[in-house]
């Protein structure tokens, strides 16, 4: 039933909001459980123009740090609707 409410809430976001928020946590995912590194993702003009290492000019934007307090509080004001799921609010 939890599961069915925070499917639905989720799917309540705005469709752009959703895919950049969904980026963000599978981002964030990969760095936590070292499957890539921050040094993959941040930006250098360097090694996007020499190297074409094009994924840097997005990727850049999709990572917030380590998980926690700072991450989760971006994410919910990244998705102002999300709130109401933390808070319990209908």
């Amino acid at each position: 039933m939890a599961y069915q409410s925070l499917r639905l809430e989720y799917l309540q976001i705005p469709p752009v909001s959703r895919a950049y928020t969904t980026a963000c946590v599978l981002t964030t995912a990969a760095v936590q459980l070292e499957l890539i590194t921050p040094f993959q993702l941040y930006f250098n003009p360097e090694l996007i123009f020499k190297h074409f290492q094009i994924w840097r000019l997005i990727t850049n934007f999709l990572f917030f740090g380590p998980v926690g307090f700072n991450f989760l509080f971006n994410m919910i004001f990244l998705t102002g609707s999300m709130i109401c799921v933390f808070l319990g609010l209908p």
